[in-house]
């Protein structure tokens, strides 16, 4: 089936070739302030730029998870950073709920610095932040990492599969019984032509798992002039205050040591939970568990992605990181109407932020420790 989307950036041309939802109930579309690629895919599903109910993001992770409960172990799940950190968390602990397996590792790259030495680093060419970092696995999960059989790669959509395949690469040079990689998203716009370069550039068999397939082309409109994008996007978070315990290194999902404090109860029905950052999943359980006690819940989270206005990005609230780096960060569709909860990786990060001051609700830290430490 075709589409064609207007935008002020250019035409979109989608044709849909495989999908469990129509295209609309997964995605809309926006022009991103950003020379190099002029079109967005925001997600209606993936609780980032679009709030969303998290009763329906557990639906979107459960069935991409559903053709993975029989992969080979010990298996590695890797999110990408910033928009995937909640998604791959999220599949990984559907798979363990539905399994009860015991073998599953999660982790995600970040852009976050941390006092330790880098692992593997890696470029995304096309996005507003480009670089990835990985850091080596806590010293807890490095046995279960050297005898992974299984690579999980997942990311909110591929469009060219470059960045999924060199981090592939990259990851069986230190992970040396990796014997099969899947590459998870919600949407894969890769061409069979596409996904066999992918697979013969990392020689071994490679599965791809998604809801939606379909290929798309982009004119872009010669008369659209993007503002610069802002001084600092490119440059990494510049403090070791990041936790390495919620994702950086490593998350055994589904061990009863990775509980989390319950955050905040609101006081009202409704209520948005918003995430900051690359820190998504443990904000989204509870916000989660908040819906499975009758509240009327939203999820959303920050993010370092500027978006031009219209379309399904109607309201953007601008401010720096919480990290101190002075990292232009927004909020697009903010919470309006609803309690808030804001949720931080730990309190003292809602010192560095205005996001509070403008949205006011309640400061959730979740971890017990602070900056590298936790």
């Amino acid at each position: 089936m075709g589409h064609t989307i207007r935008l002020a950036a250019g035409t979109l041309t989608i044709e849909v070739r495989k999908t469990l939802f129509p295209l609309n109930d997964l995605l809309d579309f926006a022009s991103r302030i950003n020379p190099k690629r002029g079109y967005l895919f925001v997600s209606k599903v993936l609780g980032k730029h679009i709030p969303c109910q998290p009763s329906r993001m557990r639906d979107i992770y459960n069935r991409l998870a559903l053709p993975l409960l029989e992969i080979p172990g010990p298996a590695i799940f890797i999110g990408m950073a910033e928009t995937a950190t909640g998604l791959g968390a999220g599949v990984a602990d559907s798979l363990v709920r539905k399994t009860q397996r015991c073998d599953i590792v999660f982790q995600h790259t970040t852009r976050h610095s941390l006092p330790i030495t880098e692992w593997v680093c890696f470029d995304e060419s096309h996005s507003h932040a480009p670089e990835h970092i990985l850091y080596p696995p806590l010293p807890v999960f490095r046995e279960r990492f050297s005898q992974a059989q299984t690579l999980v790669l997942v990311d909110d959509e591929i469009s060219t599969g470059r960045t999924l395949r060199e981090l592939s690469y990259r990851m069986i040079q230190v992970l040396p019984h990796i014997r099969q990689i899947v590459v998870v998203s919600i949407v894969n716009w890769l061409s069979p032509a596409q996904k066999q370069v992918f697979q013969t550039n990392v020689n071994k068999p490679v599965s791809f798992v998604s809801l939606l397939e379909g290929v798309f082309s982009f004119i872009p409109n010669v008369k659209y002039k993007p503002p610069p994008l802002p001084e600092k996007t490119k440059a990494f978070q510049s403090t070791a205050q990041a936790c390495q315990q919620t994702g950086r290194r490593g998350i055994a999902i589904g061990d009863k040591k990775f509980r989390m404090p319950d955050g905040p109860y609101p006081k009202e029905r409704k209520v948005s939970v918003v995430g900051t950052g690359e820190f998504q999943f443990q904000p989204f359980l509870w916000a989660e568990q908040l819906e499975r006690e009758g509240f009327d819940v939203l999820f959303q989270s920050t993010t370092r992605s500027p978006i031009r206005l219209g379309g399904p990005i109607g309201e953007s609230l601008s401010f720096k990181d919480e990290y101190g780096g002075s990292i232009p960060t927004y909020l697009h569709n903010p919470p309006r109407g609803r309690e808030v909860i804001i949720a931080y990786e730990f309190a003292e990060l809602a010192r560095h932020h205005n996001l509070p001051e403008q949205l006011g609700g309640s400061i959730w830290g979740v971890a017990t420790k602070t900056g590298s430490d936790c």
